[in-house]
């Protein structure tokens, strides 16, 4: 016994030694450094299921400081297509880190032109520029979305010039640089090939109009992402018996705590923000009843206001909801097999 422990210490302190020599000497450091870059280089990238994969780029929504969650972006992944809803502020930094396929993108989709869904969206098309992007970006939207896509293509003008001199255009070809804005009208499909159908449809989110949400079907399993709004009847028509709904959800039981206090504090600005937001946004309240009467088998809430940003105010916005709702944290996946009816949840 007492061997064995000895020879327990022994190795820890070993142990103990290595890493102190790799982090102290300059050929440590090199080799430390060498191995990150190797899986930086290399990253375990997730097995694509024959099915939708769907993955939270994005949960957050203004209202709240949550520096671990970048604001709204959902991603979705087959084996031949990768989508994304929304390109909300830090969303490239979790497309990124969930080793997502930027350079073959299908298309952007955007649900409305508030700033937290559309703020990282130059940021990305450089990114999968950068990555191997081998054709210009199309963005997707109602209309609005040529004035969004033509401002940020010129802002971003010079440095898309500055990058393809630098490196040359055979690696950064300035025909891939840009983003193609593409309108539609909600209500219609928007993208459609042999297995897969984008849907849009309406939601209510005033003074913003267009508003709009999408459905996506494929090989049988559908997801829907509601983008802001409140609950609205438009929506759970498009939804009926989807797999899984990602919708934004206000709490009361969070927010008008918040308020009060404002109230009581005289912060009169902020008292005023919180309170118009209610007008805006679904109550979590009304959701789950009008989910299960459209066949929805998963709710999951995301942009929820106010963002939980500890353990306490995510128990206070699941209060008098049913246990099954799934408060969406980054980097949540939900994997939906095609010719199945399984919904496989991976935490963060």
């Amino acid at each position: 016994m007492k061997k064995t422990v000895y020879t327990l210490l022994i190795i820890s302190a070993l142990g103990v030694l290595t890493a102190a020599y790799f982090w102290s000497s300059e050929s440590g450091q090199d080799t430390l450094l060498k191995r990150v870059m190797t899986m930086a280089f290399n990253p375990t990238v997730p097995e694509t299921v024959d099915g939708l994969t769907v993955t939270v780029c994005g949960s957050a929504s203004p209202l709240g400081n949550a520096p671990d969650r970048a604001q709204a972006c959902i991603a979705v992944v087959t084996p031949d297509h990768f989508f994304l809803f929304d390109v909300g502020a830090r969303s490239p930094s979790r497309i990124r880190s969930a080793a997502l396929p930027s350079a073959r993108i299908t298309g952007v989709f955007l649900t409305h032109f508030h700033s937290d869904h559309i703020a990282d969206l130059p940021s990305f098309a450089l990114n999968s520029w950068i990555q191997g992007r081998a054709s210009a970006l199309q963005v997707y939207g109602p209309p609005g979305v040529d004035q969004v896509v033509e401002g940020f293509n010129r802002a971003y003008q010079l440095d898309r010039g500055y990058r393809s001199a630098h490196h040359g255009t055979a690696l950064l070809p300035l025909e891939a640089a840009q983003m193609q804005a593409q309108s539609f009208t909600p209500g219609e499909i928007v993208w459609r090939d042999d297995d897969l159908t984008i849907t849009s449809f309406p939601v209510e989110h005033p003074p913003i109009d267009p508003a709009v949400g999408y459905r996506v079907d494929y090989k049988g399993r559908s997801v829907v992402i509601s983008g802001d709004t409140n609950a609205a009847n438009a929506l759970f028509e498009a939804a009926q018996n989807a797999d899984v709904l990602f919708h934004d959800a206000l709490s009361r039981t969070v927010l008008d705590p918040m308020i009060e206090v404002a109230s009581e504090l005289g912060v009169e600005r902020m008292q005023k923000i919180m309170v118009d937001v209610i007008d805006y946004h679904a109550d979590a309240s009304s959701l789950p009843r009008a989910a299960k009467a459209a066949g929805i088998r998963q709710l999951v809430f995301y942009h929820m206001v106010p963002v939980p940003v500890n353990d306490l105010t995510a128990k206070m916005f699941m209060r008098n909801l049913p246990d099954d709702i799934i408060l969406a944290q980054d980097l949540h996946t939900f994997v939906l097999p095609a010719g199945s009816t399984d919904i496989i949840v991976h935490e963060p």
